[in-house]
């Protein structure tokens, strides 16, 4: 797949736009477009990774309503999974954001890891006692 993403510049007087740049099996990639002032309201990422790259202008990015990180071009932001994101342009020239975002799944807690493991053990072991056929 190839896209010129300067093609796909689009901003709004009325609001921010969000532009879908590729969507795979496991991550996706969005172009965020906010004119001055414009702010992408607070958001859930649970279950995402999410890496931001601002192409263009500058920002900030509130994550979890505490934390602000100043966003600029040349520059790769990362934050894990399970946090709270809003992004707000800040300066006087449009903000233009490449978001990836890449799903990760929970992590097993360590009760259901070992009783499922303690599960394929007893079961290897009645299988060797028994023969797979009689289970």
């Amino acid at each position: 797949m190839h896209k010129n993403m300067k093609e796909m510049e689009q901003y709004s007087d009325d609001q921010f736009v969000v532009k879908g740049v590729y969507k795979g099996e496991q991550s996706e990639a969005v172009l965020l477009f906010l004119l001055p002032g414009q702010e992408m309201p607070s958001h859930p990422h649970e279950r995402f990774e999410v890496v931001l790259t601002p192409r263009t202008g500058t920002g900030v990015m509130i994550v979890d309503d505490s934390k602000e990180v100043a966003l600029a071009p040349e520059t790769l932001y990362y934050e894990p999974a399970g946090h709270t994101f809003r992004i707000k342009n800040t300066g006087d020239s449009p903000l233009q954001v490449l978001i990836t975002l890449v799903r990760v799944e929970p992590a097993a807690s360590p009760l259901s890891t070992s009783s499922s493991a303690e599960g394929q053990v007893q079961q290897r072991r009645a299988e060797d006692r028994l023969g797979p056929s009689r289970l």
